[in-house]
């Protein structure tokens, strides 16, 4: 592995595309390892902030109270950033060993150990220690963003009742918020329980879509003018052509309906006789209990275990049915790391023996296609019912399964921990710090802002109106 200081003198455009990706990794895991060392660091701050300063009764110091305080101001970062470095830092001293390890040797980075310390932090000693190895182990072949999805549901798996548990006390963090930021714009986010949250995204993307074919809008900016349409009660996105009457698209006022949302669970779990969790499609795991709330009001389709390969021929094309089972089974975009969901995606009708049918969203779609005609340097092949593999330009092999068939099929699971016996452990309890999404800002530190809970203040918005 390349040295610290030795790395601003390497010759990048001396080495061989095989040899610049090598360098890339050993870059990367250098990185990682002074990752590992800069938590150590501000952990250990943290650590002799607690031994020295605390001041009991009204008006004193709290133990630590001021250490991400020290810390943000030598690192020129924010405290919520300070906050969750030392909230990662007490994780891995203290719960999870194997993982400060694997850090602090470059084998993975702090985007991928915040994944793992929030997957394991409300989960018993005894499962925390079947787990961690697990994620250590996938963590060296996928992204964070895959070891999030398969974190949850390992973890819904191991925990079916905690997973229950944790959802509705996350449920009493709900907000909405407004941030401003330059040239009169404003960040509108929020924290929402994830059925919620999908069925928004969904709307949006329908009233996106029924404009005409010459609306100038990017989707992005079709989506950011269905929102405010549904604030302000015109209930429809008016096309931007600029053509008038003469627009095929011209809004029709009719009645609103729920837009849809997609579960994907077994049967077994939808009966009550198991609590596998079920797959929210856009979102990933949610627990047996919700899946069973919202299906009072649903409709059912049956997905078979085995859906039969269609006929390999240029002109023909797959089923409507067979087109929605393969939706649901896949789950989601089927190149490596992406996560669109399947409803977003188009079904890859080229079926041959060797790729088959597969949900690719429109990026991946067009590098299948033209690897497919020779014209990229790819290749992709089914290696089984259930591995699509992909070949990179310099010869690397990723996999990608159908990550919908975990949910549906959970025996199909094959990598997911064994669940260990129980031996009445408490979970951990909840950590003063919280750790959400990153914040795009700041790429050095892919962690959450918000500050220690004791540190917090009402905001104005939060306030009632005393007229309300």
């Amino acid at each position: 592995m390349f040295e610290l200081k030795g790395l601003a003198d390497l010759d990048f455009g001396a080495m061989s595309d095989e040899g610049l990706i090598e360098a890339l990794r050993e870059v990367h895991g250098v990185a990682a390892a002074a990752q590992a060392a800069e938590v150590g660091a501000v952990r250990e701050l943290y650590r002799r902030h607690r031994a020295r300063s605390v001041e009991p009764g009204p008006g004193g110091v709290r133990a630590g109270e001021f250490a991400a305080t020290e810390a943000a101001v030598a690192l020129h970062a924010d405290e919520g950033t300070a906050a969750a470095l030392i909230d990662i830092g007490l994780a891995l001293e203290e719960v999870l060993p194997r993982t400060r390890e694997a850090f602090g040797a470059g084998q993975i980075d702090l985007a991928k150990v915040r994944v793992i310390v929030d997957s394991t932090r409300a989960l018993a000693k005894e499962m925390v220690a079947v787990l961690e190895p697990r994620l250590i182990e996938a963590a060296g072949r996928t992204n964070p963003a895959r070891l999030r999805q398969a974190a949850r549901r390992w973890a819904a798996r191991l925990d079916p009742g905690g997973a229950q548990r944790r959802r509705e006390e996350r449920q009493e963090e709900r907000d909405v918020r407004i941030r401003a930021v330059q040239d009169s714009m404003a960040v509108f986010d929020g924290l929402l329980p994830a059925p919620g949250a999908q069925t928004v995204a969904m709307r949006l993307r329908e009233m996106s879509l029924q404009v005409c074919a010459q609306d100038p809008r990017t989707m992005p900016q079709r989506r950011a003018d269905a929102l405010i349409a549904l604030a302000d009660g015109s209930g429809g996105l008016r096309c931007g052509c600029g053509r008038g009457d003469r627009c095929p698209a011209q809004i029709r006022a009719g009645s609103p309906r729920r837009p849809l949302i997609q579960i994907g669970i077994p049967a077994d779990s939808l009966f009550g006789m198991q609590e596998a969790p079920a797959f929210l499609a856009g979102y990933g795991p949610i627990d047996a209990a919700l899946a069973r709330i919202l299906s009072e009001h649903a409709r059912f389709e049956v997905i078979p275990e085995r859906t039969p390969e269609p006929v390999a021929a240029a002109e023909a094309l797959p089923s409507p049915r067979l087109v929605r089972e393969v939706r649901a089974i896949d789950g989601m975009c089927r190149f490596p790391g992406c996560v669109l969901p399947a409803a977003e995606c188009e079904v890859d009708a080229r079926a041959t023996p060797r790729s088959g049918l597969a949900v690719l969203c429109s990026r991946h779609h067009r590098l299948k296609s033209l690897s497919d005609n020779k014209k990229q340097p790819w290749r992709v092949w089914r290696a089984d019912t259930d591995r699509l593999q992909w070949t990179t330009p310099n010869g690397d092999i990723h996999t990608s399964i159908r990550e919908g068939a975990r949910y549906l099929f959970p025996h199909t699971d094959i990598d997911a921990p064994p669940v260990p016996a129980r031996t009445g452990s408490d979970p951990r309890h909840p950590s003063p710090f919280h750790a959400d999404s990153p914040t795009p800002e700041d790429l050095a530190y892919p962690v959450a802002g918000p500050l220690h809970r004791q540190l917090r203040q009402i905001a104005p918005e939060d306030e009632i109106p005393d007229s309300a």
